[in-house]
């Protein structure tokens, strides 16, 4: 019969590997989903978090959110798309709008084992990847929905986007981080 595992019997389990995968947040307005986006870094061995925000960010509710996985991945903070493109750019890191625009693939047809880095750009609950954004960035893709909506959480969003990039086969060849890039 199957057991749950604790936290302690699943650590002692648990390999943690990076693996090439950035995310970019666009100026999200609910911290909640921020803190998401820690979480699932956590999980998804993600490299660092580029959150662009003009605004000051409750750390509180971020925190509470990501239940303390703020603490393990590395993050900066910048203040327009064109600090964080440079930042991609001067890392070497493909920069992929993770929205549905006239000229997205379905991420499913995306060539991940063609990218060494590649980030997810997420953008604002209400109204998407910017404008300003897909006009710089010109790979789009879009996660395949068979419903009415043509919308999801960032943070679910975010999670299939990692899942799928997460299980190309390039990424098992990952072998050193870049906390050193940024500070982490």
């Amino acid at each position: 019969m199957q057991t749950q595992l604790s936290h302690e019997q699943f650590k002692a389990k648990q390999t943690v590997r990076k693996n090439g995968l950035f995310f970019v947040l666009e100026n999200l307005e609910h911290t909640e989903n921020i803190g998401s986006a820690f979480r699932l870094a956590d999980a998804f061995g993600v490299e660092a978090i580029v959150i662009i925000s003009k605004n000051p960010l409750d750390e509180k509710k971020i925190a509470k959110t990501a239940r303390g996985c703020q603490n393990f991945v590395p993050f900066v903070i910048v203040g327009s798309c064109d600090e964080a493109l440079a930042y991609l750019n001067q890392n070497d890191i493909v920069p992929i709008n993770l929205e549905i625009t006239s000229t997205s693939k379905p991420l499913r047809e995306i060539n991940f084992a063609k990218f060494e880095k590649v980030a997810l750009i997420v953008g604002n609950e209400r109204h998407g990847v910017s404008a300003q954004m897909l006009s710089k960035v010109p790979l789009s893709a879009h996660i395949d929905m068979f419903g009415n909506n043509s919308s999801l959480n960032v943070a679910t969003a975010l999670a299939i986007g990692a899942y799928h990039v997460r299980e190309s086969p390039h990424l098992t060849k990952r072998t050193k981080s870049l906390f050193r890039l940024i500070g982490g």
